[in-house]
C-alpha cells in the first residue's frame, strides 16, 4: 500500500512539474508560417506585397495537388 501511494504522489508531483515547466518556459519568437516569414516580425500585413502573397499560394495549391503519400489498401490473407 506504500508503494501504491507513493507511485501516485510520484506521478502527481511530475504532472505538476510538467504543467509548470510548460508554463513558464519562454515562447520561441520564431516564425511558424511562409506568410508569418513573408509578414516579417511587425505583424504588418500591408508591408508583404502581392508578388509573394501570388508565391506562396502557389506554393500551397502545388502541395494540396500532389499527396505526400500514396494510400494504398494491402491485401489480406484468406485461409
Amino acid at each position: 500500500m506504500r508503494l501504491a501511494r507513493l507511485a501516485a504522489v510520484g506521478l502527481a508531483i511530475g504532472v505538476i512539474a510538467g504543467f509548470a515547466i510548460a508554463l513558464l518556459r519562454p515562447r520561441s519568437s520564431t516564425l511558424s508560417t511562409p506568410w508569418d516569414e513573408a509578414i516579417g516580425p511587425s505583424g504588418d500585413r500591408a508591408a508583404m506585397d502581392v508578388e509573394t502573397d501570388d508565391q506562396l499560394w502557389d506554393q500551397f495549391r502545388k502541395a494540396q495537388q500532389s499527396p505526400a503519400v500514396e494510400l494504398r489498401t494491402s491485401r489480406r490473407v484468406k485461409g
